[in-house]
C-alpha cells in the first residue's frame, strides 16, 4: 500500500505538471522564438516594462506601511467587531479588478489616471497585507509583553519591539504578493490608464487580440512578451512560495496590554474601511439598482441575459468543482514538498500569459468553453490547495489513523473523517474559489468568443461602447449574483451537524 501511495502522487504530479505547465510553456516558447525583435517591439517592451515596475514599486511602497499600521490596529482593538472589520476589508481583495476599475471611475472619473491606478492597487492590496500582518502579529506572547512592562517598557516600545516585528513577517509576505499582483496589473491599467500606462500584462493582451503582430507568425510578439514576464516574475514568486508565515495560537487569558487604545483603534479601522469601500458605495449611489434596464443591456451585447448569467455560473461552478477534486487528491496523498511545488508552478503565469499559452497549446483541440474552464481551473488550484492542506492539518491525526486501521483507503478516510470536521472551512474555501473564478476577466478576455461571453466581459464591452449607465447596472447585477452564489455555497457547507464540529 505504501509503495502504491508513493507512486500514485508522483504519476499524478508528472501528468498534471506536463499538461498544465510544461506543454503550454513549450508552445509559448516556440511562438516567442519566431518573434521579430524590431525597433517598435523594443519600444513597446521598454514602456510596458517600465510601467509594470513603476506601478508595482509605488503600490508596494504605499501599501506595505498602510497594511502594517492597520494590522497593528486590529491587534490593539481585538474586540467583537474584529471579524466584521476584517471581512469588510477583504471585500476589495476578492472583488474582480474590473469592478474596482468601474468603481474608481464612478468616484474620480479620469482626472489623474496614474494615481487612480495606484489608489486602486493600494485599496486592493493594503487590506490583504493588514490581515496577514494581524495573523502573525497576534501570535505575540502577551506574557512576554507584561514582563517587559514590569521592567519599565512603555506602550510605544511594546508596539515597536513585540507587535511590529511579528506583524512584519506577515506584512513582508503580503508585500511580495502586492508587488507581483501590481506588476501583473491588467484591469486598472487597461480601463483607467489607457495606452500611456499599459503594463506588460496589458500589452500581451493587446498584441494577441488587438494590435497586429510584428512578425509573420501570429501571436509571436505576445508570446515573447509573455515569456519575458514569466522570467522576470520567477524570482519574486519563488521567494513568495518559499516564505513560511505560520503563526502559533495565542491562548493566553491575560487581557490586552493596550486595551486603553481600543476605541481609538476601532475608530481608525472604521475610517479606513470606509475609505476602502468608497468606490463600491459610489457606484450604487450614483446608479441605483432599481433603474436597471436589462433589455437595453442585452440588446447592446447581442446576447440573452440567461446566456450571460448561465455562462458565468457554468464556468465558475465547473472550474471550482474540478479544482476542488484535484486538490482533494493532492491533499489526501500528500506528495513530497518538491512535488507540491510543481503543483503550484502555474503561479509563474500571469492570467493573460496563462490564457495565451493555453490558447496556443489547446485552442485548436478543444471547444472554447472547455478551454475557459481549463484556464480557470489552473488559476485557482494553487489558492485552493494551500487552504485545503491548512484546513486538514487541523484534524487530529489519531482520527485518520483510526479510520485507516479499520481498513478505509485514504480517499474514504478523507470523506468519512476529515471532510465532516472541516466542513465550515471547506465552504469558505469553495466560496472564495468561486468568487475568484467568477470575477476572472483578464484571462477570459484573452480567449473568449461571443458564445462564451460572461458578465465581466459584458461589463467591459459596455464600457468600451461608452455606455456608463448600462455598465454600472450590469456591474451591480454581477455583485448581487456573486453575493447570492457565495451565500448559497456557505449555507450548504455550514448546514447539517457535521458543520458544527
Amino acid at each position: 500500500m505504501k509503495a502504491r501511495n508513493g507512486i500514485f502522487p508522483l504519476a499524478f504530479v508528472v501528468v498534471y505538471a506536463t499538461a498544465v505547465v510544461v506543454v503550454p510553456l513549450l508552445y509559448l516558447t516556440y511562438y516567442a522564438l519566431h518573434s521579430s525583435i524590431g525597433g517598435l517591439f523594443v519600444v513597446v517592451l521598454k514602456e510596458s516594462l517600465w510601467q509594470s515596475f513603476l506601478q508595482a514599486s509605488i503600490s508596494t511602497i504605499i501599501s506595505l506601511p498602510v497594511g502594517l499600521l492597520v494590522g497593528i490596529l486590529l491587534i490593539i482593538y481585538s474586540g467583537r467587531m474584529k471579524n466584521i472589520v476584517i471581512s469588510l476589508l477583504l471585500v476589495t481583495y476578492v472583488m474582480p479588478g474590473i469592478v474596482m476599475a468601474i468603481g474608481i471611475i464612478s468616484i474620480f472619473g479620469y482626472s489623474s489616471r496614474f494615481w487612480e491606478i495606484i489608489y486602486g492597487n493600494v485599496i486592493y492590496n493594503a487590506p490583504m497585507i493588514s490581515v496577514l500582518a494581524f495573523s502573525t502579529g497576534s501570535s505575540t506572547d502577551i506574557r512576554e509583553i507584561y514582563s517587559a512592562k514590569t521592567l519599565g517598557a512603555g506602550d510605544i516600545q511594546v508596539i515597536s519591539r513585540f507587535y511590529l516585528p511579528n506583524s512584519l513577517r506577515g506584512g513582508m509576505l503580503g508585500g511580495i504578493l502586492t508587488f507581483i499582483l501590481s506588476f501583473e496589473g491588467f484591469s486598472l491599467p487597461l480601463i483607467i490608464g489607457g495606452p500611456s500606462y499599459s503594463t506588460m500584462e496589458v500589452m500581451i493582451y493587446q498584441l494577441k487580440s488587438v494590435l497586429p503582430t510584428f512578425s509573420s507568425v501570429p501571436f509571436s510578439s505576445a508570446s515573447l512578451l509573455g515569456l519575458l514576464q514569466v522570467v522576470i516574475l520567477v524570482i519574486p514568486l519563488y521567494v513568495y512560495l518559499s516564505i513560511r508565515s505560520t503563526s502559533r495560537r495565542n491562548d493566553s487569558s491575560l487581557p490586552s496590554p493596550l486595551m486603553r487604545y481600543r476605541r481609538l483603534a476601532l475608530s481608525i479601522l472604521l475610517l479606513f474601511t470606509a475609505f476602502v469601500l468608497v468606490p463600491f458605495f459610489g457606484m450604487f449611489v450614483r446608479y441605483p439598482i432599481w433603474l436597471t434596464d436589462i433589455h437595453s443591456i442585452t440588446s447592446k451585447l447581442q446576447i440573452s441575459f440567461p446566456a450571460l448569467i448561465g455562462n458565468t455560473l457554468l464556468f465558475s461552478f465547473a472550474s471550482t468543482f474540478l479544482a476542488f477534486m484535484i486538490s482533494i487528491v493532492v491533499t489526501v496523498y500528500r506528495p513530497a514538498v518538491r512535488n507540491q511545488f510543481l503543483i503550484l508552478i502555474p503561479l509563474i503565469f500571469s492570467p493573460v500569459t496563462l490564457a495565451l499559452s493555453y490558447f496556443l497549446a489547446y485552442g485548436e483541440l478543444i471547444p472554447t468553453s472547455l478551454l475557459v474552464i481549463l484556464i480557470f481551473t489552473a488559476v485557482i488550484i494553487p489558492l485552493n490547495l494551500r487552504m485545503m492542506i491548512q484546513s486538514t492539518n487541523t484534524v487530529p491525526p489519531s482520527e485518520s489513523y483510526s479510520s485507516r486501521i479499520l481498513g478505509d483507503r485514504p480517499l474514504a478516510t478523507f470523506f468519512k473523517v476529515q471532510l465532516p470536521r472541516i466542513k465550515w472551512e471547506i465552504s469558505t474555501v469553495l466560496s472564495l474559489m468561486f468568487i475568484t473564478v467568477m470575477g476572472q476577466f483578464s484571462s477570459i478576455v484573452t480567449v473568449y468568443t461571443q458564445s462564451t461571453e460572461t458578465i465581466t466581459i459584458g461589463i467591459y464591452n459596455l464600457l468600451y461602447l461608452r455606455d456608463l449607465g448600462d455598465t454600472y447596472d450590469l456591474t451591480e447585477i454581477f455583485l448581487i449574483v456573486i453575493f447570492i452564489s457565495s451565500l448559497i455555497i456557505n449555507q450548504m457547507g455550514k448546514g447539517g451537524s457535521g458543520g458544527q464540529t
